[in-house]
Protein backbone atom coordinates (compact mmCIF):
# COMPACT_ATOMS: atom_id res chain seq x y z
CA UNK A 1 0.00 0.00 0.00
CA UNK A 2 1.20 3.49 -0.89
CA UNK A 3 2.24 5.69 2.01
CA UNK A 4 0.64 9.00 2.89
CA UNK A 5 0.75 12.15 0.78
CA UNK A 6 0.02 15.42 2.56
CA UNK A 7 -0.84 18.45 0.39
CA UNK A 8 0.25 21.89 1.59
CA UNK A 9 0.04 25.35 -0.03
CA UNK A 10 2.96 26.09 -2.34
CA UNK A 11 2.87 29.78 -1.38
CA UNK A 12 0.85 32.32 0.57
CA UNK A 13 0.06 32.97 4.21
CA UNK A 14 -0.64 29.32 5.10
CA UNK A 15 2.52 27.73 3.68
CA UNK A 16 5.07 28.54 6.37
CA UNK A 17 2.77 27.79 9.34
CA UNK A 18 1.77 24.50 7.67
CA UNK A 19 5.41 23.48 7.13
CA UNK A 20 6.32 24.49 10.69
CA UNK A 21 3.48 22.37 12.05
CA UNK A 22 4.57 19.34 10.04
CA UNK A 23 8.18 19.96 11.05
CA UNK A 24 7.19 19.95 14.73
CA UNK A 25 5.44 16.63 14.10
CA UNK A 26 8.67 15.18 12.68
CA UNK A 27 7.73 15.58 9.01
CA UNK A 28 10.36 17.68 7.25
CA UNK A 29 10.88 17.98 3.49
CA UNK A 30 14.28 16.61 2.43
CA UNK A 31 14.01 17.37 -1.29
CA UNK A 32 14.72 20.66 -3.07
CA UNK A 33 12.09 23.38 -2.57
CA UNK A 34 11.35 23.26 -6.31
CA UNK A 35 10.19 19.63 -6.05
CA UNK A 36 6.40 19.55 -5.95
CA UNK A 37 6.15 16.04 -4.47
CA UNK A 38 8.88 15.87 -1.85
CA UNK A 39 10.12 13.04 0.34
CA UNK A 40 10.28 13.75 4.06
CA UNK A 41 12.15 12.69 7.17
CA UNK A 42 9.26 10.32 7.96
CA UNK A 43 9.46 7.12 5.96
CA UNK A 44 6.47 6.61 3.68
CA UNK A 45 5.23 10.21 3.97
CA UNK A 46 5.52 12.73 1.12
CA UNK A 47 4.54 16.40 0.97
CA UNK A 48 2.80 17.74 -2.13
CA UNK A 49 3.07 21.50 -2.70
CA UNK A 50 0.20 22.93 -4.79
CA UNK A 51 -2.05 26.01 -4.82
CA UNK A 52 -4.13 26.31 -1.65
CA UNK A 53 -7.29 26.57 -3.78
CA UNK A 54 -6.44 23.24 -5.48
CA UNK A 55 -5.77 21.24 -2.31
CA UNK A 56 -9.40 20.07 -1.81
CA UNK A 57 -9.36 18.91 -5.45
CA UNK A 58 -6.25 16.78 -4.91
CA UNK A 59 -7.62 15.38 -1.64
CA UNK A 60 -11.12 14.72 -2.99
CA UNK A 61 -9.67 12.81 -5.97
CA UNK A 62 -7.35 10.74 -3.79
CA UNK A 63 -4.09 12.13 -5.16
CA UNK A 64 -3.33 13.39 -1.66
CA UNK A 65 -4.58 11.57 1.42
CA UNK A 66 -4.43 14.61 3.69
CA UNK A 67 -4.26 18.34 3.05
CA UNK A 68 -3.85 21.63 4.87
CA UNK A 69 -5.83 24.57 3.52
CA UNK A 70 -8.30 27.22 4.64
CA UNK A 71 -11.93 26.65 5.51
CA UNK A 72 -12.74 29.37 2.96
CA UNK A 73 -11.17 27.29 0.19
CA UNK A 74 -12.92 24.10 1.29
CA UNK A 75 -16.28 25.88 1.34
CA UNK A 76 -15.67 27.50 -2.06
CA UNK A 77 -14.91 24.21 -3.81
CA UNK A 78 -17.83 22.43 -2.12
CA UNK A 79 -16.04 19.09 -2.44
CA UNK A 80 -16.81 16.34 0.07
CA UNK A 81 -13.75 15.76 2.24
CA UNK A 82 -13.41 15.06 5.94
CA UNK A 83 -12.29 17.96 8.15
CA UNK A 84 -10.23 16.28 10.86
CA UNK A 85 -8.82 19.27 12.74
CA UNK A 86 -9.01 23.03 13.05
CA UNK A 87 -5.32 23.98 13.01
CA UNK A 88 -5.94 27.44 14.43
CA UNK A 89 -3.60 29.48 12.26
CA UNK A 90 -4.42 31.63 9.23
CA UNK A 91 -7.45 33.21 10.91
CA UNK A 92 -9.33 35.62 8.65
CA UNK A 93 -12.82 36.62 7.55
CA UNK A 94 -14.32 36.55 4.08
CA UNK A 95 -16.02 39.94 3.95
CA UNK A 96 -18.11 42.12 1.69
CA UNK A 97 -16.45 45.52 1.24
CA UNK A 98 -17.26 48.74 -0.62
CA UNK A 99 -15.55 52.11 -1.10
CA UNK A 100 -15.08 54.10 2.09
CA UNK A 101 -17.42 56.88 0.99
CA UNK A 102 -20.20 54.52 -0.08
CA UNK A 103 -23.63 55.09 1.52
CA UNK A 104 -24.14 51.33 1.74
CA UNK A 105 -23.78 50.07 5.33
CA UNK A 106 -24.73 46.44 4.81
CA UNK A 107 -24.87 44.02 1.87
CA UNK A 108 -28.66 44.32 1.60
CA UNK A 109 -28.20 48.01 0.80
CA UNK A 110 -26.44 47.24 -2.48
CA UNK A 111 -28.68 47.98 -5.48
CA UNK A 112 -29.96 45.02 -7.46
CA UNK A 113 -27.58 44.25 -10.32
CA UNK A 114 -24.49 45.60 -8.54
CA UNK A 115 -21.17 44.22 -9.72
CA UNK A 116 -19.05 42.36 -7.16
CA UNK A 117 -15.48 41.13 -7.71
CA UNK A 118 -14.10 38.13 -5.85
CA UNK A 119 -11.84 35.09 -5.91
CA UNK A 120 -14.70 33.16 -4.29
CA UNK A 121 -17.58 33.26 -6.81
CA UNK A 122 -19.50 30.31 -5.37
CA UNK A 123 -19.49 31.61 -1.79
CA UNK A 124 -20.24 35.16 -2.90
CA UNK A 125 -23.16 34.12 -5.13
CA UNK A 126 -24.66 31.96 -2.38
CA UNK A 127 -24.27 34.72 0.21
CA UNK A 128 -26.00 37.37 -1.89
CA UNK A 129 -28.75 34.97 -2.93
CA UNK A 130 -29.43 34.21 0.74
CA UNK A 131 -29.61 37.96 1.41
CA UNK A 132 -31.98 38.56 -1.48
CA UNK A 133 -29.58 40.73 -3.48
CA UNK A 134 -29.10 39.98 -7.16
CA UNK A 135 -25.52 40.83 -8.14
CA UNK A 136 -23.22 40.24 -11.08
CA UNK A 137 -20.19 38.27 -9.90
CA UNK A 138 -16.87 39.06 -11.58
CA UNK A 139 -14.15 36.51 -10.80
CA UNK A 140 -10.66 37.93 -10.37
CA UNK A 141 -7.45 36.15 -9.36
CA UNK A 142 -5.63 38.57 -7.08
CA UNK A 143 -5.57 42.34 -6.43
CA UNK A 144 -9.33 42.29 -5.89
CA UNK A 145 -9.18 45.41 -3.68
CA UNK A 146 -8.29 47.68 -6.58
CA UNK A 147 -11.42 46.80 -8.59
CA UNK A 148 -13.85 49.21 -6.82
CA UNK A 149 -11.28 52.01 -6.86
CA UNK A 150 -10.92 51.70 -10.64
CA UNK A 151 -14.67 51.58 -11.12
CA UNK A 152 -14.85 48.00 -12.33
CA UNK A 153 -17.24 46.93 -9.57
CA UNK A 154 -19.45 48.29 -6.80
CA UNK A 155 -18.01 46.00 -4.12
CA UNK A 156 -15.84 42.99 -3.42
CA UNK A 157 -15.89 39.76 -1.44
CA UNK A 158 -12.38 39.12 -0.18
CA UNK A 159 -10.34 37.77 2.72
CA UNK A 160 -9.37 40.14 5.50
CA UNK A 161 -7.38 39.37 8.64
CA UNK A 162 -6.78 42.81 10.18
CA UNK A 163 -8.65 45.10 7.80
CA UNK A 164 -5.45 47.02 7.04
CA UNK A 165 -5.36 46.11 3.34
CA UNK A 166 -8.97 47.19 2.88
CA UNK A 167 -8.27 50.48 4.65
CA UNK A 168 -5.15 51.16 2.60
CA UNK A 169 -7.20 50.74 -0.56
CA UNK A 170 -10.01 53.01 0.60
CA UNK A 171 -12.48 50.23 1.37
CA UNK A 172 -14.71 49.41 4.34
CA UNK A 173 -16.25 46.04 5.31
CA UNK A 174 -20.05 45.94 5.43
CA UNK A 175 -20.71 42.22 5.93
CA UNK A 176 -19.11 38.87 6.76
CA UNK A 177 -19.59 35.79 4.61
CA UNK A 178 -17.67 33.41 6.89
CA UNK A 179 -14.72 33.10 9.28
CA UNK A 180 -11.82 30.87 8.30
CA UNK A 181 -8.80 29.12 9.76
CA UNK A 182 -6.52 26.43 8.37
CA UNK A 183 -8.01 22.93 8.46
CA UNK A 184 -6.59 19.43 8.15
CA UNK A 185 -8.69 17.56 5.59
CA UNK A 186 -8.73 13.92 4.48
CA UNK A 187 -9.86 11.91 1.50
CA UNK A 188 -12.87 9.78 2.48
CA UNK A 189 -11.50 6.57 0.93
CA UNK A 190 -8.06 7.09 2.49
CA UNK A 191 -9.67 7.52 5.88
CA UNK A 192 -11.25 4.09 5.52
CA UNK A 193 -8.46 2.16 3.76
CA UNK A 194 -5.52 3.78 5.58
CA UNK A 195 -7.27 4.39 8.87
CA UNK A 196 -4.37 3.44 11.15
CA UNK A 197 -1.84 5.55 9.21
CA UNK A 198 -4.19 8.51 8.98
CA UNK A 199 -5.13 8.42 12.67
CA UNK A 200 -1.49 8.14 13.70
CA UNK A 201 -0.63 11.15 11.55
CA UNK A 202 -3.61 13.18 12.75
CA UNK A 203 -2.73 12.48 16.38
CA UNK A 204 0.87 13.58 15.78
CA UNK A 205 -0.32 16.83 14.23
CA UNK A 206 -3.01 17.48 16.85
CA UNK A 207 -0.39 16.91 19.53
CA UNK A 208 1.59 19.90 18.19
CA UNK A 209 -1.30 22.36 18.18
Amino acid sequence: MRGLIIAVPNKGRLREPALRLLDSAGIRRIDDDRVYLANTTMDGVQVLSVRAMDIPVYVYNGIADLGITGRDVIAETGLEVYELADLGFGACDLVVAVKEGSPHGQPKDLPQGSKVATEFPNLARRYFNENGVQVEIITLRGAVEIAPVLGLVDGIVDLSSTGATLERNGLKPIGKVLSSTARLICNKVSYRTKYDMVEKMVNRIRGRL
